[in-house]
């Protein structure tokens, strides 16, 4: 059984609270440990289990929540961690709208298919809330609520970035072709998934019993007693930054206006040109940094920290495994402080005690 009681969540809902507000003075440390090989953050058992708990539709609600239940079992939280259930995965805005979608439990993802619809029925596209998975997502974030007990952290599905979506169900390089030669199209449908996903996120945000929680959570698993959400568009990698400010910040800027907190999720060295605009927006927290695969390490890019904390935002990174636990003392040493940094960090069990030495010298235990 999963035992996660309200006092450790008390310390930890305290301790983010602090640093959301820039007044806690050492780093947030999440340490996530499972049966999986070090390093190999996708492949854990647990993660397979939920994802397939969330779209075996034919698995009936209460049976699910016995597959989460035994799921957490093989995972150990340390530090500023804690058990976390969401809809998955990134993107099931898609499918909510109507994208068809398989799921791969080998590969431990749901794809969704590219239907090629074009902009002017994009633009018109309501939310299929009578789906099978819509429905099925509402049932889990309710019955998950109720199964747990306050247990586990709940937080709205992984609903992905608005351009994303639209380059998923329209397709990416007919998209790029249409910046170019149709941007009233273009923006008609993109605004039209911004209003849906307004619309989803405000539903589910409704189901979640902030009375019941021990705050609000997301897929980037920071706690928070006011509800927050980490924006993204990864198809900004393939555009420059004229059209990313013409395109996208406007819809950005309004996201990050009603939610009352907003993390963006900067993916990759192709999106690290759109940094400066993106630290514009005020209403913006902090920035999620992912240096991407193959991409040289984290402590490679220093001039991506001190902007974020120089423009007075929080950062969050993640760590892969014991042997990027470095990284954590790099990043410190770059900004040149132990505040408004988050690290999220996953690992196999037989690194427990690495991980424990990182937590004691940061004084998180």
């Amino acid at each position: 059984m999963l035992n996660f009681n309200k006092q450790r969540y008390d310390k930890i809902a305290g301790d983010f609270e602090l640093w959301w507000e820039h007044k806690l003075d050492r780093p947030l440390i999440q340490v996530t440990l499972t049966r999986a090989a070090a390093g190999d953050y996708g492949s854990s058992d647990y993660r397979r289990e939920i994802l397939n708990a969330c779209y075996n539709l034919e698995m009936p609600v209460c049976e699910a929540m016995e597959r989460i239940e035994e799921a957490y079992k093989n995972v150990e939280f340390f530090g500023d961690a804690f058990p976390v259930f969401y809809m998955r995965t990134t993107g099931v805005l898609g499918a909510f709208l109507g994208q068809d979608y398989k799921l791969s439990s080998e590969e431990g993802t749901v794809w969704f298919s590219n239907p090629e619809k074009e902009l002017d029925e994009i633009a018109v596209m309501k939310l299929k809330r009578e789906s099978h998975l819509y429905v099925r997502a509402m049932e889990l974030t309710r019955q998950v609520q109720e199964h747990f007990q306050g247990r586990i952290a709940v937080g709205v599905p992984d609903f992905g970035g608005i351009y994303d979506v639209l380059s998923s169900i329209r397709d990416a390089n007919e998209l790029l072709i249409e910046l170019c030669t149709d941007r009233e199209s273009v923006m008609k449908a993109a605004w039209n998934i911004y209003e849906q996903f307004k619309e989803a996120y405000q539903e589910f945000f409704r189901v979640i019993d902030p009375a019941g929680n021990p705050g609000y959570t997301s897929w980037a698993t920071m706690l928070s007693q006011k509800p927050y959400y980490v924006l993204q568009n990864d198809f900004s990698a393939m555009i420059g930054p004229q059209m990313f400010d013409d395109y996208y910040k406007p819809i950005l800027e309004k996201e990050s206006r009603f939610i009352p907190r907003v993390f963006y999720h900067l993916d990759g060295p192709d999106a690290v040109k759109h940094l400066d605009s993106i630290l514009t927006i005020d209403s913006i927290e902090g920035v999620q940094w992912v240096n991407g695969a193959g991409a040289p390490g984290l402590d490679q890019w220093p001039d991506i920290y001190k902007k974020i904390t120089g423009a007075g935002k929080l950062c969050q990174v993640f760590i892969n495994g014991a042997g990027e636990l470095h990284y954590i003392d790099d990043i410190v040493e770059i900004t040149g402080t132990e505040r408004g940094l988050c690290f999220i960090c996953s690992g196999a069990g037989e690194e427990k005690e690495q991980f424990e030495e990182y937590l004691k010298k940061y004084h998180v235990i």
